[in-house]
């Protein structure tokens, strides 16, 4: 792929309810900022064997193919209103767990990433994971964004940061150079983002919370030195910053967010090349307050270059 992202396809999952606008808007949001074409994708149970014959059963398969059609007219028809250049395609799969489908149809349109909205009943303003996200979470070929409750509400003009929660760990640099190129392809600026966990308290006397205190100021000594490292090994502009808390919610809420984007890691015990989300980023999905977007295991630069 040119450097551009012409050629750049971008899956966004189509659901039937109030959340699948937040979908479409981030994943309109990323299209139009990359100039990358946007793929449609709704994934629909297969038919039940015994549930209907002849022409019961003929009426029912029909009814749900009209129910997709619409939903994915009144999908398009809402991406050209916002983004009228987009290059539009559409996709329906057929398969038990619509995260498993829509990595297959990913995998099938040769896409750089999946985009899903926030599962129905979520808080507004954070990522609602449900069995999609779930499914994708573990187990995407492709990075995975997530769009927190009400995105579609009031969509940005585009993103403006990608923020990179930040671990110097050996198994994590193609994150860091992956976040990176991504930033550079969206002409936004970068943030590094380290978070500092407090230990946890098991004994209340002085003693123990001097210690505390001690492996506290270690730790945050140590996060500074290694965010001064990798912001001069990156070759862009960026800003470094830690977040401090008991715990990731305490910690990502000291934190300025404007219209970011907020790329975390897989699980370093994940299968290779595939998503495998562990605990902390776990968390950080479930508690962020802007997009999110969960790198595979083993990711590198180069996953921005499709076919």
């Amino acid at each position: 792929m040119s450097g551009d992202g012409a050629s750049m396809r971008i899956v966004i999952g189509c659901q039937p309810n109030p959340r699948g606008e937040d979908a479409l808007a981030l994943g309109m949001v990323l299209a139009r900022q990359l100039g990358a074409g946007v793929v449609l994708a709704h994934v629909r149970p297969p038919a039940l064997p015994g549930v209907g014959v002849g022409a019961v059963d003929a009426e029912w398969r029909a009814f749900v193919r009209e129910e997709t059609e619409r939903l994915l007219d009144d999908a398009e028809t809402r991406l050209r209103a916002w983004a009228p250049g987009l290059v539009v395609e559409r996709a329906i799969g057929s398969t038990r767990g619509s995260g498993r489908g829509l990595a297959r149809i990913a995998e099938k349109h040769g896409a750089a990433l999946v985009v899903i909205g926030p599962a129905v009943g979520g808080r507004a303003a954070r990522v609602a994971v449900g069995s999609t996200a779930d499914q994708l979470l573990h187990g995407s070929p492709v990075p995975v964004a997530l769009a927190p409750r009400g995105f579609g509400d009031r969509p940005p003009p585009g993103i403006a940061r990608c923020t990179i929660a930040y671990q110097r760990e050996p198994q994590l640099t193609g994150v860091l150079n992956c976040g990176v190129e991504f930033a550079r392809r969206l002409r936004c600026d970068v943030r590094l983002l380290t978070l500092v966990l407090r230990p946890v308290r098991l004994y209340s006397g002085r003693q123990h919370q001097a210690a505390e205190h001690q492996v506290l100021r270690a730790a945050r000594d140590q996060a500074e030195q290694d965010l001064a490292v990798a912001l001069a090994e990156i070759a862009i502009p960026a800003e470094g910053e830690l977040a401090e808390g008991a715990d990731v919610h305490t910690a990502l809420d000291t934190v300025a967010w404007a219209d970011d984007l907020l790329i975390c890691a897989s699980s370093t015990v994940g299968p290779l090349k595939r998503v495998f989300v562990g605990d902390v980023s776990h968390k950080i999905v479930r508690n962020a307050r802007t997009p999110v977007m969960v790198l595979p295991r083993g990711v590198l630069p180069d996953a921005w270059d499709t076919p």
